[in-house]
């Protein structure tokens, strides 16, 4: 191999370590992307030399074409750019958009990289294979074969974007209508009005028998079930705004208000009667589509329970609005996908599937002055900007008049040279009853490898909790489950306070409070290993105007970090959601027969995919390339 393709390749390696495995950590990146760059420079100024001292066409034309594919694998580093973060914000793309463009980005990069590099290497091995005299016919049967060869290995990129968005399944699990599980159940039973489920469908349908072989658990009472074909039935069809069979209606009300409508218009004493309509309760119906086709609803019956579960919240609680605070750096979904620790994604999702509206509360829409009336739930998930005083003079006064509040806090570590920021939310947190304690937890047993470094240190798990209606699930000794908190800090019960507070999760006993933050435990400087309080649910308030608030003193527990990663934190939410607003039924288990999508994480898979689609073709181009040049030898001694 030629100087100047040697620091072609350990360019293109310094950049590769710098911008991908060295993503995140500053000032290396910086050191090596710049001795990439200057590794490419000296690449492109050794090859210009080779071509101006080349004595034959064939050299001259093997050094011009291998500046070329040089200048060409260069040039794919350009359009890597466009693949980063900074310029895809800058492009104002929405999702789709954004979307469409990172994946044309991501695919036509790699493939201009592979069309300069790899006849580059197979160029550059034919002039140092014939260093004296290199035939122009053999220069460029050689750029062809490694044009063929790069296209080839480039189809990869393009093919994978195109099975990515298409993503064609055959299903050849088993089938299976999941049950009522105990949180459907606890709906059913908390029900104050009777709730009728009708099945339109085909009586010798096999999904009206799976369907009703589901509901069959659950009637009772207040919940009566029966299957109904749309043709027989055209008036009560229509009533509920059925077009045709393959509908699930659960309506809560008397639907003959609807019916009667018509005929009430037709008589003679109609103001009479269609005053006395009016003073009737209009029905609530939710409707779910279940496709009649068995192979077909397969994807809808698997997650049957959830559905379900989400129409009797919908019937039986009534709307629920949820508002997030916004403007002072809080957690949000509208992060990048690998940003784990900062999305609340999963958060979300899971408060849609709950029946929430979710919407945001900030500056403009009035924070600083009233909370809206229909909010049944305010969140604050780690604000690292303060808030003003007339915002938590805002959210004192929601709570005072009955409402319900989850905050949600990350530790501040302040320099001791540095003075404390003042911050109204450490006034709310008085109010409450609690306050945020010095430091940030640290544990050198119990925590989650998530780095293989000594930050892990501050990745804690525990398994400590308190029998409460914001813990039922976690407590449960049945799911031996753990919390996962990642840079967690503690709190503390303020003294001589009126309000009923109760830990409902603690650290294990193993934990230490960092305050110089140098992952060790130093006794000499005060650090004691304790249990100590994480999360709090807190109830105050007369009977008419109670209130509700959980505080937890780490915000990144209610992150797709530590819900995708922990079961306990999605019990978490459940079970405080629906504490905090009085629907502790939420709480129960949801059966679900869905088939769980496998994902690896990016710690402990990436060099298994590098491994997979770097190392081994080179690993079998090599190996051919030594062989034939054994070949060539043994040829050549005959």
């Amino acid at each position: 191999m030629s100087p100047s393709t040697l620091s072609y390749v350990v360019g293109m390696l310094a950049m590769f370590v710098g911008q991908r495995i060295l993503n995140g950590i500053d000032l290396w990146q910086m050191v090596f992307t710049a001795v990439g760059a200057a590794a490419l420079l000296v690449g492109a100024v050794l090859r210009v030399r080779a071509m101006r001292k080349a004595t034959n066409p064939g050299s001259r034309l093997g050094h011009r074409l291998a500046l070329i594919l040089l200048l060409v694998g260069v040039a794919s580093l350009v359009l890597y750019v466009g693949t980063t973060e900074t310029f895809t914000q800058r492009l104002s793309l929405d999702d789709a958009g954004e979307k469409r463009w990172l994946g044309l980005s991501r695919s036509l990069w790699m493939v201009v990289w592979l069309i300069g590099t790899v006849p580059l290497l197979v160029v550059d091995y034919a002039l140092h294979s014939s260093p004296v005299m290199v035939q122009v016919r053999r220069v460029r049967e050689t750029v062809v074969h490694g044009l063929v060869a790069a296209m080839g290995l480039s189809m990869v990129f393009p093919l994978n974007y195109v099975a990515t968005q298409r993503n064609d399944q055959w299903d050849l699990a088993y089938f299976k209508t999941p049950t009522p599980g105990t949180a459907t159940q606890a709906l059913v039973e908390a029900l104050d009005k009777p709730v009728h489920v009708r099945i339109f469908m085909p009586p010798s349908s096999e999904v009206a028998q799976e369907l009703r072989n589901y509901f069959a658990k659950i009637e009772g009472p207040q919940l009566s079930v029966e299957i109904i074909d749309q043709a027989a039935n055209p008036r009560l069809a229509k009533a509920l705004v059925i077009r045709d069979n393959g509908t699930v209606a659960m309506t809560q009300g008397d639907i003959s208000v609807l019916m009667d409508e018509p005929a009430a218009k037709g008589e003679g004493d109609g103001e009479d009667t269609e005053a006395k309509a009016d003073e009737r309760p209009r029905p609530v119906t939710t409707r779910l589509r279940v496709n009649p086709d068995l192979d077909k609803a397969k994807k809808t019956l698997k997650k049957l329970d959830a559905e379900v579960k989400k129409m009797l919240i919908e019937l039986g609680q009534g709307e629920r609005v949820a508002y997030f605070t916004a403007g002072h750096g809080e957690l949000n979904w509208s992060q990048q996908k690998e940003m784990v620790d900062v999305s609340i994604r999963a958060l979300r999702a899971r408060m849609l599937d709950l029946g929430f509206s979710i919407k945001m509360l900030g500056l403009k829409e009035g924070l600083a002055e009233q909370v809206p009336e229909d909010a049944s739930l305010v969140l604050v998930i780690g604000p690292r900007a303060p808030f003003l005083k007339s915002e938590v003079d805002t959210l004192e006064n929601y709570l005072t008049a009955g409402g319900s509040l989850l905050l949600a806090r990350d530790p501040r570590v302040i320099a001791q040279d540095q003075a404390p920021v003042e911050d109204p939310l450490d006034d709310l947190m008085t109010h409450l009853g609690v306050k945020m304690g010095d430091g940030v937890l640290a544990a050198e047993r119990g925590v989650k490898p998530l780095t293989r470094s000594r930050a892990d240190v501050f990745n804690l798990m525990t398994d400590s909790f308190s029998t409460h209606p914001a813990s039922s699930q976690l407590a449960a000794p049945s799911n031996a489950v753990h919390l996962l908190m990642s840079g967690t800090g503690f709190l503390e019960e303020i003294p001589e306070q009126a309000n009923g507070i109760v830990f409902v999760a603690r650290s294990l006993a193993v934990a230490w409070a960092e305050v110089d933050i140098n992952t060790r435990f130093d006794s000499d400087k005060g650090e004691t290993k304790e249990a100590r309080n994480l999360v709090a649910a807190i109830e105050g308030g007369g009977e008419d105007s109670g209130w509700r608030a959980l505080v937890s003193a780490d915000a990144q527990i209610f992150s797709d970090l530590g819900v995708g990663l922990s079961l306990g934190n999605q019990f978490l939410i459940d079970d405080s959601l629906g504490w905090l607003i009085g629907a502790e039924s939420l709480a129960g288990t949801t059966q679900n027969e869905e088939d769980i999508k496998i994902e690896h994480s990016k710690e402990g898979q990436q060099w298994w995919f590098y491994l997979a689609v770097l190392f081994v073709p080179l690993g079998v181009v090599t190996l051919g390339a030594v062989r034939l040049r054994l070949r060539r030898r043994g040829g050549a001694a005959r």
